[in-house]
């Protein structure tokens, strides 16, 4: 997939910058030298930070569990609660705390962590597993998935403007009586059709995404909440703040595919905190073994 995506983004580049944009620069008019000069520039940033954040969603770690890791104030009740976990009528000791175990990974799993079969672990606020990264969305990642997204989006739709006079020379060349047969509009009419067809797919995506967002939901979540028709998401903070969980407090690097230190501790102690259900100011406990390694 990676290499599809590097022969999808060269051919779009071929399309719009050396076949369209630079002899554009050349042609009689302000008009169009300005406009070439605009999407060359413009078309080279969103390339640049589109490479940027695949390349991110596809390296970083999406946020495993740290071994070892419970809900329990000690080792002792935590062993003690596995024991009785073997039981049907299994009702934890402490009854504030609710938390779940995973058979496969034979493990305490945080909340909205679910288990990835692709990796064999456990995700921190896992969204899915994307064939186009070759890696779990989740917790690490999502910025950079959103903004590969966002930034697809905006590339593709670039070029799509950017093709449409070659789009309609390739459709005159085939009505004249006597063709010549050339390479570059139907080079330019693939590109065109191509970053059509991802950009109007992409923003179905991206709406989606946003929606989740906003109410600070995985993909995951979604479904089973359609599911259980429960009531209010006990997640949702409110707009503004589930976006700053997402993206960081500071604006500066809101457009940037990557977390600093103290955002990426940030985010793991959060989520490895255990939240009793339904429950906003309720105590929320850390394990022993998170506690020393953060």
């Amino acid at each position: 997939m990676i290499l599809l995506v590097l022969l999808i983004v060269g051919l779009t580049y071929y399309a719009v910058i050396i076949v369209t944009s630079v002899p554009g620069l050349y042609e009689d008019g302000a008009r169009m030298k300005t406009w070439s000069l605009f999407v060359i520039i413009a078309f080279h940033c969103l390339v640049f930070m589109l490479l940027w954040s695949y390349f991110t969603a596809v390296a970083t770690d999406p946020g495993r569990v740290p071994p070892g890791w419970h809900p329990f104030a000690d080792e002792e009740e935590a062993a003690f609660e596995l024991e009785r976990l073997n039981y049907a009528s299994y009702q934890p000791a402490n009854k504030s705390i609710r938390p779940r175990f995973c058979k496969k990974c034979q493990a305490w799993k945080p909340p909205r962590t679910h288990h990835d079969s692709m990796s064999g672990t456990c995700v921190l606020k896992m969204d899915h597993y994307c064939i186009w990264v070759l890696n779990c969305v989740g917790l690490l990642n999502y910025k950079a998935f959103l903004l590969f997204l966002v930034y697809t989006f905006l590339a593709t739709f670039l070029a799509t403007a950017a093709l449409v006079n070659g789009f309609v020379i390739y459709f005159k060349e085939l009505q004249e009586e006597d063709p010549q047969p050339s390479a570059k509009p139907a080079v330019l009419f693939l590109a065109f059709v191509i970053d059509a067809a991802f950009a109007l797919a992409i923003v179905g995506f991206l709406i989606m995404h946003c929606r989740m967002i906003a109410r600070n939901m995985t993909t995951i979540e979604m479904y089973e909440k359609r599911r259980s028709a429960t009531g209010p998401w006990q997640f949702d903070r409110g707009a503004k703040q589930n976006f700053l969980e997402v993206f960081g407090k500071s604006r500066t690097r809101w457009f940037v595919p990557a977390y600093t230190k103290e955002e990426v501790r940030e985010l793991l102690s959060n989520h490895l905190r255990f939240r009793p259900p339904d429950s906003d100011d309720a105590e929320l406990t850390v394990s022993r073994s998170f506690s020393n390694n953060v």
